[in-house]
């Protein structure tokens, strides 16, 4: 069976038409999810994109796969990915992805194609500009070209596709008729095309813009995962062309969510542990357990596996997930799942008190309670939601749950002695400050 793993950046779940949002901005994905099998509720292991996608690639927590922040840290030399144990079992791999470069997740792909897409669409861009088209190429549509030039090139062979959608990430630009779709009245620009006016920590953490603005902004968002959508839909299309899409089994999900307002944090995500960057979902395409929709809560660290289950695979190393079919098979949900938050590159953050990896945020989280741990120099701060009755996470009830707090701490407690941490600030060089204030993570 070929396997195409799809992670769709800054993938809200609560922004999937399946899942109850009001927006139409997923019908290809929901109709996935419709024939196959949804888990609403998975928890990405940190709201960073390369640490992220080596806990999927790996089904391994960021302090076992050595992979703790953006462009300073490199995969462990002896952790085993995805993608070498199918490229041992005969498969053809190919990724291809943005922020994983210089990572060392590139080792296992036959072919890994990271920055030929930005190149190409930076000389069509220019092409357009030149002779006054009125836009761009998205850097999706490259994704997909590269996605159905590699199906084709499979000639029969089982193949491994990684996909890395990155058309949702923050500014949400995208081309038309998507950067209007949902916000068709709207008559000024882009409010986030013009940076210059908008400093990046100014619209974080203090939020500048206008209510309309604000809707605005989620609606460029939402139209970015309908252009996502739209050229997933193009690979399934192609699939059904070439006669392979009863042999090939699609995951859908996402690195990490995005705020958008929660908690007073917008636009962005890295920082905290909030469901609102962490909670993304999970889809395979196949009915691979008996049921179409799990709402227990499951991880990123549980995609491997389950991967290498269905394909009936081996795992090489001890992980820290667990196959989803294993789990149904025996009634064995996962009871807790864990996450820490990124180092904070904004000086204006007023809730990041500690530098380097030993102020990240940490969480533990149940089906029904969550445990926040915010790193403070005199003494930890906690925060503990029941997440079953507040899923929006705003009545903290660290006071009136000391019992139930009290287990969750010695949880997270036992969860961090693992890290083995020496807590210094990673270096930096002006290369990683530039992408990291490319990407909107530092001004």
């Amino acid at each position: 069976m070929n396997v195409i793993l799809i992670v769709v950046d800054c993938l809200r779940s609560d922004h999937l038409g399946i899942n109850g949002y009001k927006r139409d901005t997923t019908p290809n994905i929901d109709g996935l999810a419709k024939n196959g099998v949804i888990f609403p509720n998975c928890m990405a292991t940190i709201p960073r994109t390369t640490p992220s996608v080596a806990s999927i690639l790996t089904g391994l927590y960021p302090h076992s796969h050595g992979i703790r922040e953006l462009y300073t840290d490199r995969l462990k030399p002896s952790v085993s990915t995805l993608q070498e144990i199918l490229k041992s079992h005969g498969y053809k791999t190919s990724g291809h992805s943005i922020d994983i470069r210089n990572s060392g997740l590139e080792k296992g792909f036959d072919s890994f194609n990271p920055l030929s897409w930005k190149i190409i669409n930076k000389i069509r861009r220019s092409m357009i500009k030149a002779v006054k088209w009125k836009h761009k190429e998205g850097t999706g549509k490259a994704l997909t070209n590269f996605a159905v030039k590699k199906i084709n090139e499979a000639k029969g062979k089982n193949f491994f596709l990684y996909l890395h959608y990155v058309d949702a990430h923050w500014p949400y630009d995208v081309e038309h008729p998507y950067s209007k779709m949902f916000d068709k009245e709207y008559t000024g620009e882009h409010i986030f095309m013009n940076l210059k006016k908008i400093r990046r920590s100014d619209l974080i953490f203090r939020n500048n813009l206008s209510q309309k603005e604000i809707t605005h902004a989620i609606s460029h968002y939402d139209g970015a995962l309908r252009y996502i959508d739209f050229q997933i839909g193009r690979i399934i299309s192609h699939l059904e062309k070439k006669k392979l899409i009863d042999e090939t089994l699609i995951i859908v999900t996402s690195d990490h969510g995005e705020s958008l307002g929660e908690h007073n944090i917008y636009f962005s995500h890295g920082d905290y542990a909030y469901d609102a960057e962490l909670k993304v979902p999970l889809i395979f395409s196949k009915k691979i357990l008996p049921d179409s929709r799990y709402d227990f809560q499951v991880q990123s660290t549980d995609i491997m596996p389950t991967i290498l289950d269905i394909l009936k695979m081996p795992l090489i190393d001890k992980i820290d997930g667990k196959s989803l079919v294993k789990c149904a098979e025996k009634s064995e949900w996962r009871k807790l799942s864990y996450a820490e938050g990124g180092i904070s590159y904004f000086k204006d953050n007023s809730r990041h008190y500690i530098d380097g990896i030993k102020g990240k945020w940490r969480m533990i989280r149940s089906n029904e309670w969550k445990l926040i741990c915010i790193p403070h120099p005199e003494n930890s701060i906690f925060e503990l939601y029941n997440i079953k009755e507040d899923p929006d996470e705003t009545k903290n009830m660290i006071d009136a749950e000391k019992e139930k707090a009290d287990a969750l701490k010695a949880g997270l407690q036992a969860w961090m002695r693992n890290e083995k941490s020496d807590g210094n600030e990673p270096d930096l060089t002006e290369k990683s400050k530039k992408l990291l204030r490319s990407l909107g993570y530092m001004d």
